[in-house]
């Protein structure tokens, strides 16, 4: 049974003769019941703090499963951004090597085009020389026939049969100028 400091301080006793100093007793009560009040007030506050104290133990709980969430979801994303940019590393790689063969093949077909060119040219270029020499021919035998009393004959044209067609290929140097006299 429970007793409140109200019921310590009201409690009534029988009289009987030779009992007890009813003030003593009543004070004694009101003492009780002034204590009694002082342990319930203390207790009260212990259950509150107590609660108060499960409350922030709760929140401190769940503050610590957030930031274990959080860090676990960090963990992932970090995973994920490291694992993303790994495949992106590798697709660039990938292109830039692809574009690199590609410009490779481009660069091998156009020296294979100019390496082409480069031989036509050639050939017309002593096809030239041989029509240069068959016209030279033709119009020195026509003046020897038409005029031989004024044509000389000269020691025979360049020969292209006999010519180093690889001196061709050098690029002419220009003469060189006298240097001047001191």
């Amino acid at each position: 049974m429970k007793y409140t400091p109200l019921d310590i301080q009201r409690r009534e006793f029988e009289k009987v003769f030779r009992g007890l100093e009813e003030s003593e007793v009543r004070s004694f009560l009101h003492e009780v019941a002034a204590e009694w009040e002082e342990v319930l007030a203390e207790n009260q506050k212990l259950k509150e703090e107590i609660l108060d104290s499960r409350e922030r133990l709760r929140q401190y709980q769940d503050q610590d499963r957030i930031f274990r969430e959080t860090l676990l979801q960090a963990q992932r994303t970090r995973e994920d951004v490291l694992d993303g940019a790994s495949r992106e590393k590798e697709l660039i790689i990938r292109e830039a090597q692809f574009k690199a063969e590609e410009i490779i093949r481009e660069a091998q077909q156009h020296v294979v085009e100019m390496e082409v060119q480069l031989r036509n040219l050639k050939m017309e270029r002593i096809r030239f020389f041989r029509e240069l020499e068959a016209l030279m021919d033709r119009t020195r035998r026509h003046i020897q026939e038409e005029a031989p009393d004024m044509y000389v004959p000269a020691p025979p044209t360049l020969n292209l049969e006999n010519l180093d067609l690889t001196a061709l290929d050098e690029p002419a140097l220009p003469p060189r100028r006298p240097s001047p006299a001191p």
